[in-house]
């Protein structure tokens, strides 16, 4: 098996995130994924950097509103002398304003582009008409379409909104017509088994992820023992899901991958439960926290009873169950 030479752990997961999905091969397989079930449509040649700063000023009426926002990586696909600008968005957490927020940044890419045609319409002074030069662009302007993916790496599921109605009150019946919803494009590292992968960085990245978040040790074990992979993949996963221990699986040890794998699955094993006992201690910790501080309540609503204050009188610093149970613990003396 060939041995890797690990490197230092990266402190910041989106950060070896965007360096990791920055490379087209593995940026065009990820669409072609979620997108066209595996099909390859989108060709890695094809693809271009683009800047990712897409700050803009909102004109109104008697004041301008600047938003100051930058994406995680943006590249403009070109199909013919055409492009679709693709957006990848990193989530470590699931964020419950995430429709608003992806709606905001794609918003946000459609008026840098209309800001850029008013810019060069001034600049050639070539507005075809006075309505094109209120507008800022003339009626033959087209911008480009920006699809946006929201790729979701944490160790749970999602559970925050997919659809802008996702964080509506109730619309009455008669106006949901005229709502305009919007829909994001969610992927989840968990659901790696939807997924088409031919890149086998990106198959990697999904597949040994989604085994550690599960504690799939036994699939882990099976598919990896002997199998080499490349450092910077290690790396990454290592610094996605917190296990430092992860290439024991990838490196030669003295009896040979098999041992080592081993070896690796026994390390996970005892800080799993490392974890579950430190959780329980913090739990218990709390409750125990929580029970003095109910002992404290107690105590002192028994003393203002017995100082003789009213219970309107407590009631103004203590809640009424507090009342209740201090006043029954008081008769049962």
């Amino acid at each position: 098996m060939r041995k890797n030479n690990i490197k230092k752990k990266i402190d910041k997961p989106d950060t070896a995130m965007k360096t990791f999905w920055r490379n087209n091969e593995r940026f065009a397989d990820l669409f072609n994924a979620v997108a066209f079930n595996g099909r390859q449509v989108i060709n890695p040649d094809e693809l271009t950097e683009m800047d990712t700063d897409v700050s803009g000023i909102i004109q109104f009426t008697d004041y301008n509103e600047s938003l100051v926002r930058t994406r995680d990586i943006i590249k403009k696909f070109y199909n013919g002398i055409e492009f679709t600008i693709l957006g990848l968005e990193l989530q470590t957490n699931p964020h419950y304003a995430m429709p608003v927020r992806a709606l905001l940044y794609d918003g946000l890419g459609y008026l840098k582009e209309c800001n850029e045609f008013r810019n060069l319409h001034r600049t050639e002074n070539d507005f075809d008409s006075d309505k094109s030069f209120l507008s800022g662009i003339n009626k033959s302007d087209k911008i480009h379409p920006i699809i946006t993916l929201i790729f979701y790496y944490g160790e749970s599921p999602w559970d925050g909104p997919v659809r802008l109605s996702d964080m509506m009150t109730d619309i009455p019946e008669e106006l949901r017509p005229l709502f305009s919803d919007y829909k994001i494009n969610l992927v989840q590292i968990l659901d790696s088994g939807r997924y088409q992968f031919y890149n086998e960085d990106v198959k990697s990245v999904f597949d040994i992820t989604q085994k550690i978040y599960t504690k799939n040790l036994q699939g882990l074990s099976e598919e990896y023992t002997n199998k080499p992979i490349d450092s910077e993949i290690i790396n990454l996963i290592t610094t996605i899901t917190g296990f430092s221990k992860l290439s024991y699986i990838f490196n030669e040890s003295d009896n040979g991958g098999e041992t080592a794998m081993w070896k690796c699955v026994e390390e996970m094993e005892n800080e799993w439960v490392q974890k579950g006992v430190a959780e329980g201690q913090r739990i218990g910790e709390r409750n125990g926290e929580l029970k003095g501080m109910q002992k404290e309540r107690q105590t002192a609503i028994i003393t203002m009873i017995e100082l003789g204050l009213t219970k309107e009188q407590i009631l103004t610093k203590y809640s009424e169950e507090d009342y209740l149970k201090a006043e029954k613990a008081l008769n049962n003396k």
